[in-house]
C-alpha cells in the first residue's frame, strides 16, 4: 500500500511541478536525518518518492512515513475550518510567507520574497558570524588575522533572514527571532544583528493557510500564520537521535474560535511497517511506536531494522496533550471525522472506551510490557500500519492569540522490542526536564551546551585510571554527574553530596572510554575519560 502511493505521487508529480516549486532540505546534524518540505507533510520525499526520516543516519533504515501538523476551530456560527498541511498529489492548505493584504499573495514582489520559506543555518555559522563582524569592527582586535567570514551560503542565509514582514503589504513587521545588537529594532547583520535559532542547527519556516484555496482538504480557511523550526543538537546521550520541532501559530484572520484544537499525525513505519503497533502515556506526554514482536524483517521497498527493533515517541512539550489515538485506517476521511479524533473522540463521535468500561481519550494507554494493562498487546491485536494522533485543545483561540506548542521525536533501541518502549517512556521525561531547563541555552561551538573543562576549573584525576577517581573544584559548585559509554548509554549517575570533590567508583565497567557530564551552577562539561 505505502508503495503504490509513493508511485502514484510520481505520476503526478510532473504536473504538479508544473505550477508549484517544491522546497526542501535535509537536516541531519546529528544521528538523524530528516527530510523537511514545504508541502506540508514532513519526512515524505516527493519529488524523489520515498520515506526520510531516517534513523541512525547512514543506516537505509527509516521510522516514520509521514507528519502533519493539524489545526481545527469552529466559529461563533459552529462552522468548522481546517488546516491539515498538503501533498502534492492532492493539493494544499498550506502556503509559503506571511499573512499578507487581500490581493497581494499572486503580486510579483510577493512571489519573489516568499516563493521559498525556508531557512537553514547552524548555530556555528552564526557563532562565526558574530565573531568576524566584530573583527571587522575593531570590537575584538587581537587574533583576528586567522578569523573567516562563514561560509557565503550561511552569509546568504544570515541576511535573508525573515525577521521582518512588509507592512505596507498587511504584513507583521516582526516575523523570524533575532538578536538585536543595537536594540534599534530593525534587523540588519551590517549592524551585528544576528538569527537565533535553537538547537546546533534548525531549519524555519514561515507559512500560512489564506494564500490560496484549500484544495487538500476543501475547508474554509483559519486565517492561520505558521513559524515552524525543527532543530537538532549533536551530543554524546540520547539528544543524538532526537529531532525537537516548535510551532507558533497565530490567529490574523479576525475570526474568533471558541473551540479550537491542534495535533500532531504520524504515520510511523519502523522498517517494514506491517508489523507495528501503537501506544501512548498520558502522564509523559508521549505517543509511541514499537514492532509488534522482537525481529522487524524487510518489507519492500523498506528495509527492516532486524533483531531488537527500536520504539519511537513523540513528545508533546510546551502543552500537555489532552487526548492521543491510534488513527484507524478505516474512516477519519471527513472532515468532521477528524474534528472528532482531535477532541478525543473516535470518529463517530462516541468516546474511546476502556477495558474497564470507562471513557478515555488515551487509547492503548496502559505500558505493554505489563500485561495486565491495556495495549494493544494485550488486547489482542494483529500487528499492521499504524498512524496516530496527538492533540491539544486549546480552548478558544481568537483573533490576534498565539498558539505554542513543541514537540520532540525520540528513538530508542538498547533492548528488545518491549525494553526498547519502556526505554521511550524514560526518555519522555528526560527530554522534558532538558526542553523545560537547557534547551534556550545556544549551543556553544556547534555542540549542546558544552564549555570546556579547563575553563570550569575542574580536575579529574588519575586519568587514565584503574577504576578509581576523583574528581575536585576549589571554584566551582558541581550539581550532578552523569557518566556514559560510546553507545550514549548511563553508567553512573548521581548528585553529589560533597560539592567540591567526589570519588566515582568505576571499577566494575569494562576497560575503555568513557564520557563524564558534568554540570556546575556555572554551566556543562564534558570529558573523556579512560578506564584500563
Amino acid at each position: 500500500m505505502k508503495y503504490s502511493f509513493s508511485l502514484f505521487i510520481f505520476c503526478f508529480l510532473f504536473n504538479f511541478n508544473s505550477n508549484s516549486q517544491i522546497n526542501s532540505t535535509f537536516l541531519e546534524h546529528n544521528n538523524v536525518s530528516a527530510y523537511i518540505s514545504d508541502a506540508g507533510t514532513y519526512f515524505l520525499n516527493f519529488v524523489n518518492p520515498g520515506m526520510r526520516y531516517e534513523v541512525p543516519k547512514g543506516s537505509g533504515r527509516h521510522a516514520i512515513y509521514t507528519t502533519q501538523f493539524w489545526f481545527a476551530g469552529k466559529d461563533g456560527l459552529d462552522s468548522l475550518h481546517f488546516v491539515q498541511g498538503g501533498s502534492p498529489s492532492q493539493g494544499r492548505d498550506i502556503f509559503n510567507g506571511p499573512v499578507s493584504g487581500v490581493g497581494t499573495y499572486t503580486s510579483p514582489e510577493y512571489q519573489a520574497a516568499w516563493s521559498n520559506s525556508m531557512w537553514s543555518i547552524c548555530q556555528s555559522d552564526i557563532d562565526q558570524f558574530k565573531l568576524w563582524w566584530e573583527c571587522q569592527n575593531g570590537i575584538i582586535t587581537t587574533g583576528c588575522g586567522s578569523v573567516n567570514p562563514p561560509s557565503n551560503e550561511a552569509l546568504q542565509t544570515i541576511f535573508d533572514w525573515p525577521a521582518h514582514g512588509d507592512v505596507s503589504s498587511g504584513q507583521s513587521f516582526y516575523l523570524a527571532p533575532f538578536y538585536d545588537y543595537n536594540s534599534d529594532g530593525i534587523y540588519d547583520p551590517n549592524d551585528g544583528d544576528y538569527p537565533i535559532i535553537k538547537g546546533c542547527c534548525a531549519t524555519y519556516l514561515i507559512q500560512n493557510d489564506v494564500a490560496e484555496a484549500h484544495s487538500y482538504t476543501n475547508t474554509d480557511s483559519i486565517g492561520i500564520e505558521l513559524h515552524i523550526m525543527f532543530y537538532q543538537y549533536q551530543t554524546w546521550d540520547y539528544l543524538n537521535d532526537v529531532t525537537f520541532i516548535d510551532i507558533k501559530a497565530i490567529n490574523r484572520g479576525g475570526i474568533n474560535y471558541p473551540e479550537f484544537a491542534h495535533s500532531i499525525f504520524v504515520d510511523a513505519d519502523l522498517g517494514y511497517y506491517g508489523d507495528d503497533f501503537f501506544g501512548c502515556d498520558s502522564v509523559n506526554n508521549v505517543m509511541y511506536f514499537y514492532n509488534a514482536d522482537n525481529n522487524d524483517e524487510d518489507g519492500f521497498p523498506a528495509l527492516g531494522y532486524g533483531v531488537d527493533p527500536p520504539a519511537l515517541g513523540i513528545v508533546t512539550l510546551q502543552q500537555e496533550m489532552s487526548s492521543c489515538a491510534y488513527y484507524m485506517n478505516a474512516g477519519g476521511n471527513l472532515i468532521s471525522e477528524k474534528w472528532n479524533i482531535m477532541n478525543g473522540l473516535q470518529f463517530s463521535g462516541n468516546p474511546w472506551v476502556n477495558p474497564s468500561g470507562n471513557e478515555t481519550q488515551f487509547v492503548y494507554s496502559g505500558n505493554p510490557n505489563v500485561p495486565l494493562e491495556w495495549s494493544e498487546i494485550s488486547a489482542g491485536n494483529p500487528s499492521g500500519d499504524r498512524r496516530g494522533i496527538s492533540s491539544t485543545s486549546v480552548g478558544a483561540f481568537n483573533g490576534g492569540d498565539t498558539l505554542l506548542q513543541s514537540y520532540a521525536i525520540v528513538y530508542a533501541r538498547e533492548g528488545n522490542n518491549l525494553e526498547n518502549v519502556q526505554s521511550i517512556i524514560d526518555l519522555a521525561s528526560q527530554v522534558q526536564t532538558f526542553f523545560d531547563t537547557e534547551s534556550n541555552i545556544p549551543c556553544i561551538n556547534g555542540t549542546w551546551n558544552v564549555l570546556e573543562l579547563e575553563n570550569l576549573q575542574i580536575e579529574i584525576a588519575p586519568n587514565p585510571s584503574s577504576g578509581i577517581l576523583y574528581i575536585s573544584s576549589d571554584q566551582e559548585k558541581l550539581t550532578s554527574i552523569v557518566i556514559y559509554n560510546t553507545q550514549g548509554k548511563i553508567v553512573k549517575e548521581f548528585t553529589p553530596s560533597n560539592f567540591h570533590k567526589i570519588e566515582i567508583d568505576l571499577s566494575n565497567q569494562s576497560k575503555g572510554l568513557y564520557l563524564i557530564h558534568i554540570k556546575s551552577e556555572k554551566g556543562i562539561s564534558v570529558q573523556k575519560i579512560i578506564i584500563e
